[in-house]
């Protein structure tokens, strides 16, 4: 079975592609269509205007956007819409600077693939890191089990059906990191990351550059917001209750 498959590389960008093609040119199951990042420093402000909610996203996370998570947003959006020009049930969304683990694992891991995507509501599967789960698994493929997860880092690789992706495109400017799956969580989609993990991004890994990164480190340490603090500070204390009850479980 073919799954489409959608990699995110911006055009200039060549080692990148020919690193990311390398590497999944062993599946022959991959059926890739290339989908050209939006590079978010390239974008005047009356397109970011446009296609962005800065004023929304400030309102959640207590800070002005980096032009590489609106290029990085925008771009996963583009993804959702093909997808849902398709016919396609769910697709695989790659960033450029994907590998993958256990490599002898993943031919098998994507042809059970529908025995765990859920089909009659959002759902979201990522194949790399999560960190708030919850403890119970819901369904198991050989040695790989999936857990309902809160809070991830990085896009490398998941798979998005197409509920989820009409939900995540109901917002007609979005105003969210693109791995922002704790807000994802909260209205709906259901998520669910595989363990062992299957996937990782060089760049969280900081194997390769990353612009979002860079850019995080050059802004620096800023001072937040009394109402954003105490925001995350029920959050965590929600989080932490949940823990000592042994609903929810952190990976390192």
């Amino acid at each position: 079975m073919k799954i489409k498959t959608y990699i995110i590389n911006m055009k200039e960008s060549v080692e990148r592609r020919e690193r990311v093609l390398k590497e999944v040119s062993r599946y022959s199951f991959l059926d890739i269509e290339w989908v050209e990042a939006v590079n978010g420093k390239q974008l005047m402000e009356v397109q970011i205007g446009q296609l962005f909610d800065r004023k929304r996203f400030y309102s959640r996370y207590d800070r002005e956007p980096l032009p590489g998570e609106i290029g990085c947003t925008l771009s996963h959006r583009e993804c959702y819409r093909r997808l849902l020009w398709s016919d396609c049930k769910y697709a695989l969304i790659l960033e450029d600077d994907v590998f993958f683990q256990h490599p002898d694992d993943v031919n098998w891991i994507f042809g059970n693939m529908d025995k765990v995507m859920i089909s009659n509501k959002s759902c979201i599967i990522t194949l790399a890191s999560h960190q708030l789960y919850f403890t119970k698994d819901i369904s198991k493929l050989g040695s790989y089990s999936f857990y309902r997860f809160i809070k991830a880092v990085g896009t490398c690789a998941y798979l998005v059906n197409r509920h989820a992706a009409e939900k995540l495109l109901a917002v007609n400017k979005p105003f969210i990191v693109a791995d922002d799956f704790e807000y994802m969580f909260r209205h709906g989609i259901y998520l669910l990351g595989i363990y062992p993990y299957l996937a990782f991004g060089a760049s969280s890994e900081q194997l390769v550059e990353s612009e979002i990164i860079q850019d995080r480190k050059s802004s620096g340490i800023r001072k937040t917001s009394f109402k954003y603090r105490m925001t995350r500070f029920f959050d965590y204390k929600l989080y932490g209750l949940l823990w000592r009850l042994k609903i929810v479980k952190f990976r390192v």
